[in-house]
């Protein structure tokens, strides 16, 4: 399974560092999840980059994310996770979201620094494997 980020899961539908990186993980993930603002921050940044066509890509494609609704349970672990780990809170809401997921053969795609390392921290496996 593939949990993506906001980071990582924009690169999905602007061409960017890492796009193909994910393009290909992406293909070969038996699942992709994500936490229910990963929708929120990907269709603002589509949008803003690409316009209304490409949003409409994103809202066909989410329907076929495992999504993590955000609940007290994961607000309470969001929260101290920020706290301990230093991270912003929507990032501490993806890192509690897939900390929430079996762990077994799961892995944390972002492509943002200080999220990449928490997850690292965390013991989960990242792609990409090394960031910064």
């Amino acid at each position: 399974m593939l949990y993506v980020d906001a980071s990582a899961l924009v690169k999905r539908y602007i061409a960017e560092e890492g796009s193909g990186e994910l393009l290909l993980t992406m293909h070969s993930a038996s699942a992709w999840s994500s936490c229910r603002i990963c929708f929120v921050e990907t269709v603002r940044a589509v949008g803003l980059a690409g316009g209304s066509g490409s949003i409409k890509r994103v809202e066909s494609d989410w329907l076929t994310f495992d999504v993590v609704e955000v609940d007290r349970e994961l607000a309470e672990q969001a929260a101290h996770l920020a706290v301990s780990t230093k991270l912003r809170a929507l990032d501490a809401l993806h890192l509690a979201a897939a900390l929430a997921l079996p762990r077994q053969n799961l892995s944390f795609a972002t492509w943002d620094t200080r999220l990449h390392k928490a997850a690292r921290d965390q013991g989960l496996a990242t792609l990409p494997a090394a960031l910064g």
